[in-house]
């Protein structure tokens, strides 16, 4: 478990999860492929103690899913789609909930020539508001305030364009 106040990482002791996982890649064309993969946890929980402890900080559902164009008259591109369901912050308390996620990307590439190639990135399509990591910790907003629990969130990208240039100058 990472710590963010000092930048540790903190051990929990031996866990218990139950779930599957599905992954799977289909070649559609010469040109065309499907990418899928799902984690699904049922339970998981700390071993040991008097009571059971829930792995928190950890989703229970994560999904992943990918069309790829490859090589198609000198351009590829990549439409990419992450989710992360909502998930325990607090491994005692249920109602402390990290938000979940669902974000498009897309990545294009054009060979110009040779030794140039076009690239363009548009990150998180449709512009939603999204936390990329969330923690459950005890801080203080000043430093002569109470110290309270709260959820801390590093905010996610806003929809992104980024366009550029590769040169290649010397052969692979």
């Amino acid at each position: 478990m990472y710590d963010p106040d000092d930048g540790t990482f903190e051990f929990k002791g031996p866990s218990r999860s139950y779930g599957y996982e599905a992954k799977a890649s289909v070649q559609v064309t010469r040109h065309v492929a499907l990418n899928t993969g799902m984690t699904k946890i049922g339970n998981a929980f700390y071993r040991g103690g008097d009571h059971r402890v829930y792995v928190d900080s950890a989703p229970h559902f994560v999904a992943n899913a990918a069309i790829t164009l490859a090589a198609w008259h000198g351009w590829s591109a990549a439409l990419r789609m992450r989710a992360v369901n909502h998930y325990r912050l607090d491994g005692n308390d249920p109602s402390v909930v990290a938000s979940g996620l669902t974000v498009l990307d897309l990545g294009l590439a054009r060979q110009l020539s040779r030794r140039v190639e076009f690239n363009l990135s548009l990150d998180n399509l449709t512009g939603r508001d999204y936390y990329e990591t969330q923690n459950w910790f005890e801080s203080r907003v000043a430093p002569d305030a109470p110290a309270e629990w709260r959820i801390h969130a590093t905010p996610g990208y806003p929809f992104t364009a980024i366009a550029g240039l590769t040169f290649r100058f010397a052969a692979k």
